[in-house]
């Protein structure tokens, strides 16, 4: 019967032994009295990377990191009965590597030795991705303290979760006094049943996570004033429950800035209409006064002279004939400066016959004086008597003049063409010349009322001007006009 018994107790530590010796996890032996480590199995040998022969010659405390070796002294001072049977430490491997694990501890007897069997769980990875976690977590803090911008966490009832320092910054009010409430508070109370409604679509949409930009909105500060704010709105879920985390930012004053300067472009592109206007009256008053008073003046000058050549007497002294012509000469050049500067302060043709005519006429005249230049017209028949607004005739007129002039000027072309295209109710006129070109961010300095010049006639008659380099050298001026819808 006795033999029977030792049997099965044999059996039963050989099991034991397979167990220790097969676990997965580390498994140590250490005696209670001296910390000796008495065994270890293939588990640990792996876990540490010291050999089974090295672990024999091992105190407790040579597993253990140096920083933990004194709390390792007061945890085994205390009473047996008081010692957590379970606990986290840190570990160090052979080679120095930190390892974080979880031990437990049971009693047990090894050869009549009291000893102790650890069973340990190495949870470096686990804890890392944790600390990972957490340092992440803590950056995110950071940033949501630091950030300039509102961030709201809400539930899907739009409850209040978070509430940043931004928004307590933006609102002027707390996050106390905000968390729990619904973010319906920080809207003007006319736009809180739409928002609640497209809070509801956004929460309902399927999907694990989703972000959207806001359109412009308006937000309501504590003390009553309104905001422009824009941002966005995402969807991630928090365990089981959906969360929605707005992140808004304050534009008011780029908002009013913005209206600011559409106030004043409006006010400018008034002034330069109401310039455009005043300056096509004067010119047109200046010019009819020099036609119908100086105009008449040479005229009458021109008609004395040559009375005054009929009635002189047949033989006069070589000086008076001399003087004589070059009265003539000196008469006949300023009525042709008169002419020139009525042509060009208000352009023959453009207001009976219209602009392809007023084109024409300029053309030809500038060919009379600008012999190595070839200047050309091309219309399309069908738009010959078409007539535009008398002042997108005119912007249209003058523009292409200034396009003419500047080419003449400064470009060395020998060859410029001007057309015209579209129909009632569009027009194009486009100047090419063959020059030298332009740098883009020369533009303003071209021509004596330059490409600013040509633009603000443009934008008085709500017409589109384009100045663009030539790909084959030289210069393209396009102006594109069509009515207000």
């Amino acid at each position: 019967m006795e033999l029977s018994f030792d049997n099965a107790l044999n059996r039963l530590q050989i099991s034991y032994q397979l167990v220790f010796e097969r676990n997965p996890l580390p498994m140590l032996v250490y005696d209670k009295i001296t910390q000796r480590v008495l065994a270890a199995n293939e588990a640990a040998v792996k876990c540490y990377g010291h050999s089974a022969a090295e672990f024999h010659g091992l105190q407790l405390a040579d597993l253990h990191h140096p920083d933990e070796r004194p709390l390792l002294r007061l945890y085994l001072q205390q009473p047996e009965g008081e010692r957590e049977t379970r606990r986290a430490w840190r570990h160090q491997s052979r080679n120095g590597d930190l390892l974080h694990v979880e031990v437990d501890a049971q009693d047990v007897e090894m050869d009549g030795v009291r000893a102790r069997m650890l069973l340990v769980r190495d949870v470096t990875q686990q804890r890392l991705v944790e600390q990972r976690a957490m340092a992440e977590r803590e950056i995110l803090s950071a940033v949501v303290k630091a950030s300039h911008d509102a961030i709201i966490s809400t539930d899907v009832e739009g409850r209040i979760l978070t509430f940043s320092p931004g928004a307590e910054r933006m609102f002027g009010t707390s996050r106390e006094r905000m968390e729990g409430h619904g973010l319906e508070l920080l809207l003007p109370e006319r736009f809180r049943a739409a928002h609640v409604q497209q809070r509801h679509h956004f929460a309902e949409a399927k999907g694990p996570s989703r972000m959207m930009g806001l359109r412009m909105v308006k937000g309501l500060r504590a003390d009553g004033k309104e905001l422009d704010l824009e941002g966005t709105i995402a969807q991630i879920s928090v365990g089981q429950e959906q969360v929605l985390i707005t992140t808004l930012q304050d534009v008011t004053a780029r908002v009013q800035g913005e209206m600011e300067r559409q106030e004043s472009r409006a006010q400018l592109s008034d002034l330069a209409n109401k310039l455009m206007s005043q300056e096509k009256e004067l010119v047109k008053r200046i010019a009819q006064a020099m036609h119908d008073q100086l105009g008449q003046t040479m005229a009458a000058i021109r008609m004395v002279h040559e009375t005054m050549n009929v009635l002189q007497p047949d033989r006069v002294s070589p000086e008076i004939t001399r003087l004589d012509q070059q009265l003539g000469a000196l008469i006949k050049q300023a009525i042709r400066q008169v002419r020139q500067v009525l042509i060009e302060l208000h352009p023959p043709l453009l207001d009976e016959h219209g602009l392809a005519a007023a084109l024409d006429n300029e053309l030809r005249n500038r060919s009379l004086t600008q012999t190595r230049t070839h200047l050309a017209l091309e219309v399309p028949p069908a738009l010959a008597a078409v007539r535009w607004p008398t002042a997108v005739e005119y912007a249209a007129f003058m523009v292409a003049r200034e396009a003419v002039e500047n080419a003449l000027r400064h470009s060395g072309a020998s060859s410029i063409s001007v057309h015209l295209s579209g129909g009632p109710l569009s027009l194009e006129v486009v100047v090419l010349d063959n020059g030298a070109g332009f740098a883009p961010e020369k533009r303003k300095k071209i021509g004596h009322l330059g490409i600013a010049g040509m633009g603000e006639r443009a934008n008085s008659v709500g017409a589109a001007l384009d100045v663009e380099p030539r790909d084959s050298g030289g210069t393209c001026v396009r102006l594109r006009w069509q009515p207000a819808s």
